[in-house]
């Protein structure tokens, strides 16, 4: 699900997702303001003993897109698949003007993290074999094929494990997490090959 933007562009004047989560706890639901130059997110809620609803927000805010606004931040902390999947389950659907609910700025961010760990977890054996300080199988299997043979110095060895995981770090931001086989292979080529 693509999200439009309706909304005047965001740029990096957009509010971190930790500000959207920080509104949600205190409020009811949240809106995006612009205050002079800069994004803010701000609390509606219920006034205590009237039950009338009152927005801490200022009257030019009508046509701001919440939603599209949080989803954007969201993508800035998780990965773009994992914030799809979550807008599309939770239909965070653009709407301007209108406030975004604090329960669902909690669920998102719940389901993201759920999401990032579960796929941590799924590449963890892969990452494992192909471990060059543990001498995981596939580490072995790989370097046989390039023609190392002995064992490796241990700085060496903390230097591939370090290049293999900035590029299984990498593929979970960017949606491509599980890795499959072949391409921790091809990784693994490389940092062996950046050796010599």
């Amino acid at each position: 699900m693509a999200i439009e933007n309706s909304s005047p562009a965001f740029g990096n004047a957009l509010p971190p997702l930790d500000a959207f989560s920080s509104a949600a706890r205190s409020n009811e639901s949240i809106k995006l303001t612009l205050d002079g130059e800069r994004w803010q997110v701000q609390g509606t809620g219920v006034l205590p003993g009237s039950g009338r609803q009152v927005a801490w927000v200022k009257p030019d805010s009508d046509q701001v897109d919440t939603t599209s606004a949080f989803v954007q931040a969201l993508g800035q902390s998780f990965s773009a698949g994992i914030s799809r999947a979550v807008a599309r389950e939770l239909d965070l659907s653009p709407a301007p003007g209108k406030a975004l609910s604090s329960r669902k700025v909690e669920q998102a961010v719940d389901m993201a993290q759920h999401s990032q760990q579960a796929l941590s977890g799924v590449d963890f054996f892969t990452r494992l074999q192909f471990s060059a300080s543990s001498g995981g199988s596939e580490f072995k299997r790989v370097s046989a094929q390039e023609g190392i043979t002995g064992k490796l110095p241990t700085d060496v060895l903390a230097r591939l494990d370090q290049i293999l995981d900035q590029k299984f770090s990498d593929a979970v931001k960017t949606g491509a997490s599980p890795v499959a086989y072949r391409d921790a292979e091809n990784w693994l080529k490389e940092a062996l090959a950046s050796l010599n």
